[in-house]
This record gives structure tokens, sequence and C-alpha cells, in this order.
């Protein structure tokens, strides 16, 4: 797969790329596997500045750990990776040590200005002191340094971390932040190079819409390198001049689109029908031949018999000689058969009937005037109030408090103030953004201890229960949580939510690490649902879709 520069909508940079093009990212035949399983299997590709490619495909592909390969924190089994300039990965999830500060995020988003510029001071004293290869070592140390446009770094930053509304004190320790807060911060450490590759793994998971359009502003303006992992379908439609779409194919590797993601869809679309129409005939050529097979063969000698006065011995060679010649075709038709298509995961709600009494219809849920110390105060006359089959969005800023709002609602979370009241026998089921899942369970044994709907049933009755959720696929079943990807553990966490049948869902960035296809499904079953929902989300194609629904909006001042 050879990656062109693909097709640039107008406006997509302010800047003259022309000079930036030497800078490229190359991979050649890129294989890696985790155990006995191939998850990179000969991936090559190539990269300009200025270009915008994203890496899509369903959960468990691959995409995290190509983009990890590519920002050569990951080493390959086999093949190789180049770069012509620095790389910055920003993970889905940012493990660091308690004591890490804001300030810490910054020196390491400016260490190689200041490493250039301190490069360019030596360099200038072995000038003076008129040392050996002293000019040539200032006139590269002083390329470095302009190519990084070293002595602007961090006022470039500053201005990015005020655009990203993250310019938090530089003392407060990360773990002070909210997950939304944590990732602007890192976006603009890493956007702030000019000229550098950025490796972004689902970039807008955590952002607000102010975020969000600064982020398609600053990746529409950057001059470098853009590769980006993102089941955001506007984000997509934004900002991408090529995708990388890792899912199977005919051919048995994946595809390359230029162009749009909306031209992408429809390319996507029309492939995926040609492929499961060759495979259609192909099978119905096969039972032809079968049919064939079975008629010769009934002719062939010891069933079949010649007319009197024929020469048997001619018509058995010759019933012979078509039975073999049938077989030849039909084994190379076997042979050549393209692989079937995937049948893609499915999410569906269960058709949860509401067994409250209707005769008497009373809201699932009640609360008025929540307040958690330093997260979140709803006014005291602010009221929530969801029916059977009730809708709400709540929208407000990073850092509103709208998770921890959720968790009030979800009784998870103790309440420093207000009431909130639940109508008996309804079933909550919370979908928090980051899970909760033991990493050395396997699915089978987090859900059983966490549905009490499953915790009875044997283990092919699990399976099914599991299987029928459309979420995840028998393989993935047994492995231990720690070893799936973000994707697949949101996966799992989605069948618990599932296989619980509440009557009231609480759901914190649901379409957040979901494969596009998936999060379609889901956006579908989030409206045909009989369950009551309340909706957190920043993805704009979702709120979209639910724009009809009643909003409350929190932290707004």
């Amino acid at each position: 797969m050879q990656t062109p520069s693909g097709t640039r909508r107008p406006g997509a940079s302010v800047l003259d790329r022309a000079q930036h093009r030497s800078a490229h990212l190359v991979a050649r035949d890129v294989r890696k596997s985790y155990g006995e399983g191939r998850v990179i299997d000969g991936v090559s590709l190539a990269v300009g500045a200025g270009d915008r490619l994203a890496i899509i495909g369903d959960n468990g592909v691959g995409k995290s750990t190509l983009l990890r390969l590519l920002a050569g924190t990951l080493e390959p089994d086999a093949g190789t990776v180049a770069c012509t300039t620095g790389r910055t990965l920003v993970e889905q999830e940012l493990a660091v040590p308690p004591e890490t500060t804001v300030a810490s995020l910054i020196d390491d988003a400016l260490h190689r200005s200041r490493a250039a510029l301190a490069e360019l001071e030596h360099a200038g004293a072995a000038l003076a002191e008129q040392l050996p290869d002293g000019a040539e070592r200032y006139a590269a140390a002083l390329a470095a340094a302009e190519e990084l446009d070293a002595w602007d770094a961090r006022r470039r930053l500053l201005d990015g971390l005020d655009a990203f509304d993250a310019a938090f004190p530089e003392q407060t320790p990360l773990r002070h932040l909210s997950p939304g807060q944590r990732y602007r911060l890192r976006l603009a450490c890493a956007l702030h190079d000019p000229e550098g590759a950025v490796l972004l793994d689902e970039p807008s998971n955590h952002l607000d819409d102010r975020a969000l359009d600064r982020l398609a502003e600053r990746l529409l303006e950057h001059a470098g390198i853009t590769v980006l992992v993102t089941h955001d379908r506007w984000l997509l439609d934004a900002v991408a001049t090529a995708m990388l779409d890792l899912d199977p194919t005919a051919e048995g590797a994946g595809a390359l689109f230029s162009g749009s993601f909306q031209e992408f869809r429809r390319e996507r679309a029309r492939r995926m029908q040609r492929w499961r129409e060759r495979h259609q005939a192909s099978l119905e050529a096969e039972e032809r031949l079968e049919w064939q097979l079975v008629a010769a063969r009934a002719a062939a000698p010891g069933t079949w018999r010649p007319g009197k006065g024929a020469a048997k011995h001619g018509r058995a060679s010759r019933a012979s000689s078509t039975v073999a010649a049938l077989q030849r075709r039909l084994d190379q038709l076997r042979l050549e058969r393209p692989p079937a298509p995937p049948q893609p995961l499915r999410f569906a709600l269960h058709d949860v009937a509401d067994e409250l009494d209707d005769e008497a219809p009373q809201p699932l849920l009640v609360a008025q005037g929540l307040r958690r110390a330093g997260r979140v105060e709803l006014r005291p006359q602010e009221r929530i109030e969801l029916p059977p089959g009730g809708r709400l969005v709540l929208r407000g800023p990073n850092g509103a408090g709208k998770s921890t709002l959720l968790e009030l609602l979800a009784g998870t979370l103790e309440l420093d103030g207000g009431v909130r009241t639940v109508r008996d026998g309804a079933a909550i089921g919370l979908l928090a953004q980051e899970d909760r899942l033991d990493p050395a369970r396997t699915p089978l044994e987090a859900l059983q201890a966490s549905c009490p709907a499953v915790a009875t049933l044997d283990d092919r009755e699990l399976r099914e229960a599991v299987q029928a959720t459309g979420l995840l696929v028998d393989r993935d079943l047994d492995r231990p949580i720690g070893r799936l990807s973000v994707g697949q553990r949101r996966r799992v966490d989605l069948a618990r939510l599932v296989l619980g049948e509440p009557s009231l869902l609480l759901l914190d960035e649901p379409t957040n690490h979901l494969s596009v296809t998936l999060v379609d499904d889901l956006t579908a079953a989030l409206l045909q649902t009989p369950a009551a929902v309340v909706l957190v989300t920043h993805d704009r194609t979702l709120l979209e879709a639910v724009d009809d629904w009643p909003t409350l909006r929190i932290g707004d001042g």
C-alpha cells in the first residue's frame, strides 16, 4: 500500500508546503505479531509533509499498534520504518507517575528545540575558538535550529495552550486534571512543532466543541506530517486527505483511499458489494459443478450401464475422464475462490419491554439540586426527571462535571447535596468514559462477575449470550482483558451494559474507542431502544442524530 499525497481541499493550509516536502514518513513491509497472532501483516506506506492520513478499521485490527510502529515507540518484527523529522505520539491513555506536572509535559515538548539551541551555542563557541570543523558544526547546528524555528518554540507552545484552553498552572499535577484537560494539554504540546510528524490516537475522544474546532484548525494548518487513528466521523471528513483501511479485503490486506471520508465510505460500500458478489458467484459456480460431478459419477463404471451393443470400454473411459475433468475444475475453483467477506459485528440493545407498572406511570429517576463538592453543582431548582423511554443530553465544556453528574445519577458516587429518587424495580446501567475492568480477568469472567443476569449461566450459554450482543468474537472471550486493545475493552464494557438489560442507560462518551461501523450501529440502537437514555457526548455526528432530545447544559456559569 503506497500512500499518495491525497486530494487536498481548498484552505487546507495557509503555509507554503512546497519548502517542507522533503519531510516524509515511510514504512516498508512492516509486520508485527503478539504471541501466535499477527496483528500487522506487510503494511507499506509513505506519508509526506502536509498529508493527513487516517488509519481506520474495526477494533482489534491493529490501528494503535501500527501508529506506535510509525512513531518509533514499537519495533516491528520485520520491515522498516523511517522518518526524516521528529515524531510525537499522543496515545489514548497517558500512564505517568503521580508526581508528573504540567511543567513536565511542557519541558518534554520543548526538549528538541532547547537541545538545538544548546548545540548552536556550543557550535558558536567552537567557531569563535577556531576549532577544527567549527564552521561545519556551526552551519549544521544553525540549520537544525532554523528547521525547528527553535527560538520561537516556547511562544508557539504557549499560544497552543491558550488555543486549546490548556494554559494550566505549570506546577499542577496531571492527576488533578480531567481526562479532557489532560488530552488538550498533550495536543497543544504535540502540535507546537510546525514541521514535525504528529501521530494521534483517537484525538477527539475527550474534546469539547471548542477544542475539537481548534484541533481541526491546527491539523489543517500543520505543515508537517499527520497520521491519526479516529472513529470521529466529523473529524475524518474535516481533515483527512487519505484513509488506510485495515479491515480485510478480497485481496487479504488493507486498502488505501485518497479523498474525503464521505468519498471513502461510498467507495468502500461499492468495494464490499463487489466482494460479496464475487464470493457469491464463486459459490454458485461451485454448486453447479458439484451437481455436474454427482451426475458424472452416477454415469461412471459401477453405477452406469451402457446400452445393448455399446462399446462399454470406450464409454466407461469417457465417463471416468469427465469425472476427473470436473473434479479438477472444481478443485481449481475452490482454490481461486475469494475469501468470504467479513460479517461486521453488530450492536443492538436488547428489546427490553418496560416491566414496571405502566397503569400509573412514574419516573424511573428524579434528581434535583445534585451537588458533589468541587466537581459539580446543579442549582437548587434544576431538576432531572426521566420517565420510561425518556431522553436527555448533558452538554457543557470539559471539566464542567458531566461525568460526575452521571455517577451521581447512577448512585455510584455519594451526594454532598440534593435529592435522588429511583423507582422501585428500575435497573440502571452506567457506561463510564474509562473502564474499570480487571486486566487479569477474561471477558467471560468479567461479564459473569458483573452481570447478575448471566451469573448462573454455564460456559456454553454464557458464550452464546455474549456473542448475541454482536460486540465480541469467540477468540477474544478467553484472552486476558489486559491484552485487548482499548477498543476491544470498550466492547467488553458495552457488552456488560447490554447483558444487564437496564431500563435506564447513563452513557459517558459511548462512541469513544469504537470503530466507525460500530459507532453507526450504536447510533441506530440508541435511537430505537425502549430504555431511557442520558447521554454525554462530544461526537458531532451523534449529536446531530439526537438533536431533538431534551438538553441540560451545565458548567456555563
